[in-house]
């Protein structure tokens, strides 16, 4: 029987990896950001001059030993064909170093593997996944949980890597507009699929997406038909949406064709076009993600990605802050029972005090929030007693801040003093209060206190200003009016005696009286001094739905039963002190006075 011919078993030679090359894969982990960059600049060039010394294709000689971690990679595989020995090591060890959840491995691993792939186009893109799949452990039932993680995280390490890697290929022009949806319709259907897969990836997956969103551009659109699990996440009903899927909306809202955008309860319907963003700050739209929102306190202690979008769209709107903040975190994460969804509504306030105008503070200061902070700050065995202080010292540390503008500080004053004029301090135990209404100046104090008294008056015609339909547009006037009518009583001790006196008239004009513009004309030929009415004048109150009058008169109730408190705390000091009697006078020493004797 005749026997066919075999070729002779290639020879099994040992691939020796240069030691300073090696060094690099360590310094790839270093905790230190520019140690891990500078690292991997290094390593990209060293395997450059390795692929152009590379002669030729591979003369059928394999390297020994399985492929992996150390300088006994084998070149095997048909997706590193043509490559170095070296670089054929090296992507390996990059790929499976991803799943390392040791210091910065991760991050400086992905980082060389985008420098790689950027630098060196010889391997292509799906070939990079390739090498991603064969490259990390497979999850087994033996797998624990910890090394589970790590394999999932570094797999969508990896794909983030080589869409970064994509982009630049694109750019350049390197690579088609076909092959570029091609790959990324890959990479959006193993995204999508590890997003469903654990609840943990969901973030670091939506971030995957956001990349392909920032590589591809406007051919993002293309890519919702060809991959559908993408199409199935992000129409996610709102009842069962996560974060993410709010996220995602919001991001790709311009670039969703329009069956697409009729199946996300995410975003606004009914004709709404995109980048509208009044729409997507009304009430009801915030209130439908409410729950999807509350459910992103899952990566505490960090904030989600999902808030910067929309806090910084939110300071782009007319009322979207107070808004967002209303129903999402004063009705929301401060009324759950959940310390982790309250810690977020103290990091989302701090986020959004310096970024906010003057009129929206006294919203951010709310009932539910105040209270919570409070309460925390009371007791040192609280659980979110740190996060209390830390939030109340970012506020100090604003208001002192010398770029703060002073309004912004006049309002955080007057919000703090809004349960009484020393309430908060003395509930808090801190000095807040005090220490900012010290920094305050008597002219400043006074002058804002005129400008605040011309706002109350002329509220109505500011609200007109506003945009039909915009978020609260009908009660802007009354709202404008009351936080005016807020700063100016809460700058009461920094006043002098004057201003106090004409703090009181303005309020019990306007609890009290009504302007009658026939009354007021004055008749010809007489002079009268300019006094409270004709500096500031009298704002047409309506009766009696508004409650301005009311809330005129209990204020100014409030400052006379303040003012009579302490006149009569000052008399009762004066009378429990011992009358003081003046020695007589003596006269001088030896010598006696004699009346003086009558001629």
């Amino acid at each position: 029987r005749r026997v066919p011919y075999a070729p002779p078993a290639a020879a099994m030679v040992r691939l020796e990896v240069p030691g300073h090359v090696l060094q690099h894969f360590w310094d790839l982990a270093n905790i230190e950001s520019e140690v891990r960059r500078e690292s991997a600049v290094n390593l990209v060039n060293e395997l450059k001059q390795a692929q152009d010394e590379h002669v030729g294709v591979s003369d059928g000689t394999m390297m020994a030993g399985g492929g992996g971690g150390d300088a006994n990679g084998a070149v095997d595989g048909p997706a590193l064909e043509g490559c170095s020995p070296v670089l054929v090591y090296a992507l390996k060890r990059l790929a499976r170093g991803l799943g390392s959840g040791r210091s910065g491995a991760r991050q400086g691993f992905a980082l060389a593997l985008t420098a790689a792939f950027t630098e060196i186009p010889l391997v292509s893109l799906p070939d990079g996944l390739k090498l991603l799949k064969s490259s990390l452990e497979p999850i087994t039932q033996s797998t624990k949980g910890a090394e589970a993680r790590d394999i999932l995280m570094g797999q969508l390490f990896g794909i983030a890597a080589l869409v970064r890697a994509m982009a630049t290929r694109f750019k350049s022009g390197d690579l088609p507009l076909d092959d570029a949806l091609a790959f990324g319709a890959s990479v959006a259907e193993e995204t999508s699929r590890l997003a469903a897969s654990k609840a943990y990836l969901a973030e670091s997956a939506a971030a995957v997406v956001l990349e392909l969103r920032a590589a591809l551009g406007a051919g993002m659109g293309k890519l919702f038909d060809r991959s559908p699990a993408l199409t199935e996440w992000i129409t996610t009903p709102a009842s069962k949406a996560g974060p993410e899927v709010v996220q995602l909306c919001m991001e790709l809202w311009p670039y969703l064709p329009q069956k697409v955008r009729e199946r996300c309860e995410c975003v606004p319907q009914g004709g709404v076009k995109a980048k509208d963003w009044a729409a997507v700050f009304r009430r009801d739209r915030v209130e439908t993600v409410r729950d999807a929102l509350m459910e992103s306190s899952y990566v505490h202690p960090r904030v989600h990605g999902v808030w910067d979008g929309l806090i910084k769209r939110a300071v782009e709107v007319p009322g979207a802050v107070e808004t967002l903040w209303d129903v999402a975190c004063e009705h929301g994460l401060f009324t759950s029972g959940s310390h982790q969804r309250r810690y977020l509504g103290f990091r989302l306030f701090s986020q959004l005090l310096p970024l906010c105008e003057p009129e929206a503070v006294p919203s951010l200061f709310s009932h539910g929030f105040i209270r919570c902070l409070l309460n925390n700050l009371n007791k040192e065995d609280n659980y979110l007693h740190a996060a209390a202080e830390e939030c109340l010292e970012s506020v100090v540390a604003y208001c002192k801040a010398k770029d703060t503008p002073q309004q912004k500080r006049l309002s955080v004053i007057a919000a703090l003093q809004r349960l009484g004029p020393n309430r908060f301090d003395k509930v808090s135990k801190r000095n807040a209060v005090r220490e900012l209404i010290g920094g305050l100046s008597v002219d400043d104090a006074s002058g804002y206190m005129r400008e605040l008294m011309g706002i109350f008056v002329h509220a109505p015609a500011d609200g007109a200003k506003r945009a039909e339909g915009a978020p609260g547009g009908e009660l802007v006037g009354n709202k404008r009016r009351l936080w005016a009518l807020e700063q100016a009583v809460g700058l009461w001790p920094k006043l002098p005696a004057a201003s106090q006196a004409t703090l009181v008239k303005f309020l019990v004009t306007h609890a009290f009286y009504q302007s009658e513009p026939d009354a007021a004309a004055l008749k010809k030929g007489k002079k009268k001094s300019a006094g409270l009415i004709e500096d500031a004048g009298v704002a047409p109150l309506a009766e009696p739905l508004d409650g301005l009058r009311e809330a005129c008169a209990v204020r100014v109730s409030s400052l006379l039963e303040r003012n009579l408190k302490a006149q009569r705390a000052s008399s009762a000091g004066k009378d429990d002190k011992p009358a003081e009697t003046k020695p007589a006078k003596k006269g001088k020493k030896g010598k006696k006075k004699t009346p003086a004797k009558k001629g």
